[in-house]
């Protein structure tokens, strides 16, 4: 737990070719290491081809992704030669492809069998009792031909046709009609069906005649293709299993994943150079990790660094969600604050202080406790609904109820003033804090003459002027600070009236936004009085119901004081620190560590079912 922001440390490493995949994978695995390539006289291609390569995996892709099984294993061995590892991934591809084929085609004949077989069941579940469904067959081989389509929208309005006959059954979102005319007219019925987007419902000849019999054959049919389908799949997986292509795929995914981070990666003849940044000080994690995996290299640290090393915010566990704050901003440079543990202090007080309630805050504390690990950012709601509790018992308030407990303070609706005191107290404090970080951190750069020309002056007006509520004699620090602000006014000749005009405006501007956010920090304690006052009303209301009906308006009302009150005290919370307490000193100027992720595999692999 650190006030600052640990930089990175670079590094470069070098590996042979063979080699470079696996240790690629090795540092990705870390989460230790952010890839930045530096230029390397007569470098050469990382892995030439790719380029190719993947133009016709992707062609291959697209065509049987949708039966490809799940990548497992990775390209961490096997890469001396990359010439030979795509020749050799892309020809057992093609392989594959052409033994899967006829599987395939034979998969997709059985799944459009089912399709149809589904169609004809609900034709016979949506057809009256004593249709002959089986018999159409015979209508047609002695006078007619016949038809039955499903049509998508049931309220559709059928075209008159002469010398046609039909009948519709309602189904589901749709309707069947089934159709009877010569086959002269049964050509226009389909025209007239394209038009209405209706799907043409092919009867099977496996019908019997008697209706009662249907149902009975349609499900041995449908048992005997689904057979078909699981028998065609099974060759599909057997076939996949012996070509290995699960680890083809393993391989392609680190292949493309080499080829996005390429960029950072510079190559002679047989040897390729890593360069970027470690979290790890002395490397110790990188080289623990690449020791394990055996992997052949040589590590250095430091060297000719870059200037601007990414920065890792180097705090325990607990305080990884108060991050978040300073993270809404940015990253902290080197040599100046990170927040992150003075957030911790501060957000929960300021919280707290609007939502002050020991039932309510103990429910916030059981909803962070419970809710936490599916959205990490309500761990905030922990620490804040323990202050909430901590406030609770200094206002006496148990779930809006006043007279339960006593106030170890005071009543927020009978002392407003004092409440609205406090406030401001606080608001001093942290702006003071505020200041104080600016200050410290000037000195961290090096910079705190300037610092103390440029804001001594105007600091030392705003104590005075705040101090002279109590001390009226204090109140001389603001001239004394406005005179140290012109005698410190320097331009780039020195000292001049025009430097010295700038810095009075410069002066005048600061203390206002000082004096302002110092008022601003008043809103503490206006929400304070406001939680106050929806639940003395939500109790009010209870009362006027009485009997049963008390408990229930009193839950109700708490839910609604949770919810409302809980989102805007969070919202006012979070302003309060990044525009009140934050603007003081946090730049934001770093550069955040970006740690080199680990190869995914394509999104639409995966057998159909």
């Amino acid at each position: 737990m650190m006030l600052r922001p640990r930089a990175t440390t670079w590094f470069e490493l070098l590996t042979s070719r063979r080699h470079f995949a696996l240790a690629m994978q090795t540092l990705a695995a870390t989460g230790a290491a952010q890839l930045e390539a530096r230029e390397l006289d007569g470098s050469q291609p990382v892995l030439p081809r790719l380029d190719e390569f993947f133009n016709a995996f992707h062609a291959l892709e697209a065509a049987y992704g949708a039966y490809w099984p799940a990548a497992r294993g990775h390209a961490g061995h096997g890469l001396d030669n990359p010439i030979a590892v795509l020749d050799e991934t892309l020809a057992r591809l093609t392989g594959w492809a052409r033994e899967a084929d006829p599987i395939i085609a034979e998969i997709r004949a059985c799944e459009a069998r089912r399709g149809e077989l589904e169609l004809i069941a609900a034709l016979i579940e949506a057809a009256p009792p004593g249709v002959p469904l089986g018999r159409l067959g015979e209508a047609r081989s002695r006078l007619l031909e016949h038809a039955v389509y499903f049509l998508p929208t049931p309220g559709a309005e059928l075209p008159e046709m002469d010398n046609v006959l039909y009948d519709l059954f309602p189904a589901g979102n749709g309707a069947f009609l089934i159709v009877l005319a010569d086959q002269p007219d049964m050509a226009q019925v389909a025209a007239q069906m394209a038009r209405l987007r209706a799907t043409p419902v092919p009867l099977p000849d496996f019908l019997e005649a008697d209706p009662a019999g249907h149902a009975r054959q349609l499900r041995a049919q449908m048992a005997a293709t689904e057979e078909s389908c699981r028998a065609n799949r099974a060759r599909l997986a057997a076939l996949a299993e012996r070509t290995g292509l699960a680890g083809l795929l393993g391989r392609v995914a680190v292949l493309e994943w080499l080829q996005d981070n390429a960029g950072d990666v510079t190559a002679s003849r047989h040897v390729m150079r890593i360069t970027g940044w470690t979290r790890s000080p002395d490397g110790a994690e990188l080289r623990a990790a690449l020791d394990a995996a055996r992997v052949d290299y040589a590590l250095t640290l430091g060297g000719d660094a870059p200037d601007d090393p990414p920065m890792v915010l180097d705090n325990p566990g607990w305080l990884k969600a108060f991050e978040f704050f300073p993270r809404m901003l940015g990253v902290p440079a080197d040599r100046d604050v990170d927040p992150s543990v003075l957030t911790a202090l501060i957000a929960p007080v300021l919280f707290g202080f609007m939502f002050g309630d020991v039932g309510q805050g103990a429910v916030l504390i059981v909803v962070g406790l419970v809710l936490h690990r599916r959205l990490p950012l309500l761990a905030l709601l922990v620490p804040g609904g323990a202050m909430a509790v901590v406030f609770g018992l200094l206002f006496g308030s148990v779930f809006s109820l006043e007279g339960v407990i006593p106030a170890l303070w005071l009543h927020p609706l009978d002392e407003p003033v004092t409440l609205l005191a406090a406030a401001l107290g606080i608001g001093v404090v942290l702006l003071a804090l505020g200041v104080a970080l600016d200050l410290t951190q000037a000195a961290w750069h090096g910079h705190l003459l300037r610092w103390l020309g440029a804001f001594g002056g105007v600091t030392l007006a705003w104590i005075g002027l705040l101090a002279a509520w109590v001390a009226p004699a204090m109140v001389w620090a603001l001239p004394v600070g406005f005179g140290l602000t012109l005698a410190a006014a320097r331009g780039e000749e020195g000292w001049s009236p025009g430097a010295a005009g700038k810095a009075a405006a410069e002066f005048i501007e600061t203390l206002m936004r000082l004096l302002v956010s110092t008022v601003s920090f008043a809103r503490v304690g206006a929400f304070a009085l406001a939680h106050a006052g929806l639940s003395a009303a939500v109790v009010g209301v209870a009362e006027a119901i009485g009997g049963p009906g008390f408990w229930v308006a009193l839950l109700i009302g708490n839910l609604l004081i949770l919810g409302l009150e809980g989102l805007v005290t969070g919202i006012q919370t979070t302003r309060l620190i990044l525009f009140e307490f934050f603007i003081r000193f946090f730049h934001a100027e770093g550069r955040e560590f970006r740690p080199l992720l680990a190869p995914r595999p394509h999104l639409n692999q995966g057998s159909t079912s």
